[in-house]
């Protein structure tokens, strides 16, 4: 396995904190207690009911409010302070998530992971194509079984550019999107820009693509690329598809190719596809999904990780949080089966487990889904 130390802290951490820092003086847990138990209350009514000082509930309040925990309405001359709901539903989400991956000693994994990502998709940057197809996403050892493991045939499609095809991903997400003329496109994890470029040809001169991959030599080369075709309305940003540096309800069409799996926190790009897309905007997404339990070998090996398979979810996993996040008309458009050939199985499983495995229930298979933003009316 892959060591790596973190260059930063992932932003469920930042946020934890941030509401674990708020939460930390007794005072400011029976304000809220008290908030609770009355639905809303002026500054006064908490002075009546605790042993503090108005100005001491004052600044209490500010501190809760200035990280969303409560709200404050202006009624009359005063302000009626309550419990924001919505907000509390995300820090329960936030610390149910933590325990859970506490107790089963996942929580030092998710920080390492995206960082072996980054390390093993600068190496892919670099890698020639052929070497990326026959391995898993490009990571993982390559395969003699098998030339193309995963990845399906971009050359006949309009817009195709060998220089930024790597031979990654595991399906066509920009065949399925439905992409007009004039469209504002974003493209997760973008790689060289193969997905772009070819969403450029949907959108036209009058349309734009986005393109967020968060390694730089990516990024870099992507930006090469697009140089050397000449489109001033193609972009490419360096950021974390977890936090998109980018406006809300800027998008038409969101695609992505074989990227969910290398994020731990899979629900919350599902979050944030949400908030970048436009209201009747939709997302083509293609990814791994697992039928079945992987072997622990497969699981917990970070190079298979970065190779899509180990961080794989299952397949009703994956579209419950499309549906739970707001999303309507959840759609798989194309399903296949992926096979891993033998000998790079060989790498993570003993014989035994390689016979158990191949003999199973357990399915590897290529998805592509698509989902619509609801038009707020």
């Amino acid at each position: 396995m892959i060591d790596a130390k973190p260059t930063d802290f992932i932003q469920t951490e930042i946020e934890i904190a941030k509401y674990a820092k708020a939460l930390a003086h007794p005072a400011r847990i029976a304000i809220l207690n008290l908030l609770k138990s009355r639905n809303a209350c002026i500054c006064g009514d908490i002075v009546d009911e605790l042993p503090l000082a108005q100005s001491t509930v004052s600044q209490h309040l500010k501190e809760l409010k200035s990280v969303g925990l409560i709200k404050g309405d202006i009624e009359g001359t005063k302000v009626c302070y309550c419990i924001d709901d919505q907000k509390w539903e995300r820090v329960q989400a936030l610390w149910n998530d933590f325990f859970k991956q506490f107790n089963s000693g996942k929580m030092k994994t998710d920080v390492q992971l995206k960082e072996i990502v980054k390390q093993k998709y600068s190496e892919i940057a670099l890698q020639e194509k052929e070497v990326n197809q026959s391995s898993c996403c490009g990571a993982g050892g390559c395969s003699t079984e098998v030339y193309n493991i995963m990845t399906d045939d971009y050359t006949d499609l309009l817009g195709y550019n060998p220089d930024a095809d790597l031979g990654l991903g595991c399906g066509l997400p920009t065949q399925y999107a439905k992409i007009q003329k004039g469209n504002t496109v974003i493209d997760l994890g973008s790689g060289a820009g193969n997905d772009c470029f070819i969403a450029r040809e949907e959108v036209g001169e009058t349309g734009k693509v986005i393109g967020i991959d968060f390694t730089t030599a990516m990024v870099e080369k992507a930006r090469i690329n697009a140089k050397k075709l000449g489109f001033t309305n193609v972009q490419f940003i360096q950021g974390d598809i977890e936090e998109m540096p980018v406006e809300s309800n800027i998008a038409d069409v969101v695609v992505s190719n074989c990227v969910l799996n290398l994020v731990p926190n899979k629900e919350g790009v599902i979050k944030e596809i949400y908030r970048v897309l436009k209201p009747g905007g939709h997302f083509s997404i293609s990814d791994v999904v697992l039928i079945g339990e992987l072997p622990e070998n497969l699981q917990k090996d970070a190079e298979m990780y970065a190779g899509c398979v180990a961080g794989a979810i299952q397949k009703e996993e994956y579209l419950g949080f499309i549906s739970n996040n707001g999303f309507t008309n959840v759609s798989v458009q194309k399903e296949k089966s992926i096979i891993i050939p033998d000998d790079i199985l060989g790498k993570y499983l003993d014989n035994a487990e390689l016979e158990a495995f191949k003999n199973g229930n357990t399915g590897i298979f290529s998805v592509t889904v698509y989902a619509e933003k609801p038009v707020i009316l």
